[in-house]
Parts: structure tokens; C-alpha cells; sequence
């Protein structure tokens, strides 16, 4: 769970302005410390970006949604799996040989080995 910043919104503004104007690092930290106690290197970098997308001069990239579905491969009548994406997805080239091993302890999962 997020816990709420020590920081307000106006104290990322007054951060944001002293940097603009150029004030040194250590006398920003010092002044916008909680508690007696200046702000921390990594509490100010936080701080300094939420104060710059608070501001629109940066913007937070959304993450990239993973596919949903898993792909399926289909089983023929003769036992054999068909994998239309295999080269791309393993980077194997057409010929190569591989073996199938059976699980091993709890698994479930059988493995497709290359052969050496």
C-alpha cells in the first residue's frame, strides 16, 4: 500500500522553482526537510519528478499490456505438436533436433531439450 508523501503539492512547486532558479541541491534538501532532518538524495529525485509531471514538462509513460491469452499450438492425430512460431520465438533454425524429457519431481512440465 502507498503511503502519503511528506511533501504537498506546493512544497513540489517551491521545489520545482528553486531548482529553475538555480539554487544548489544540498540547500533545497535542507530546506524542505521534515522533522529537523534535510530531505534525502532519493527523496529528492521523487520529489523533483512528481513536481515535473505536476508541471506537464514530463509524462509518465503507460506500461505496455501483456497479451491475455496464451497462444495455443494444436496436437495432430499423430501425436505431433504444431508450432507455427517456433524459429522466431526460440530462435532455432529449421533442422535442428531436440529431444523430450519427462518431469522431474513435482513438475508437471514436459521439456523439449536440444540435442548436443
Amino acid at each position: 500500500m502507498a503511503r502519503k508523501s511528506k511533501w504537498s503539492k506546493e512544497d513540489r512547486k517551491k521545489l520545482l522553482k528553486m531548482v529553475k532558479a538555480g539554487v544548489p541541491e544540498q540547500d533545497i534538501r535542507e530546506k524542505l526537510g521534515v522533522g529537523g532532518k534535510p530531505m534525502s538524495a532519493v527523496e529528492f529525485a521523487q520529489q523533483l519528478k512528481m513536481a515535473m509531471v505536476d508541471a506537464g514538462q514530463i509524462k509518465q509513460a503507460k506500461r505496455p499490456k501483456a497479451s491475455s491469452a496464451p497462444k495455443l499450438y494444436k496436437v495432430t492425430s499423430k501425436g505431433r505438436l504444431t508450432i507455427t512460431d517456433f524459429s522466431e520465438v526460440t530462435g532455432y533454425n529449421p533442422g535442428s533436433q531436440f529431444t523430450l524429457e519427462k518431469p522431474r519431481g513435482r513438475s508437471k512440465a514436459w521439456r523439449i531439450v536440444p540435442v548436443k
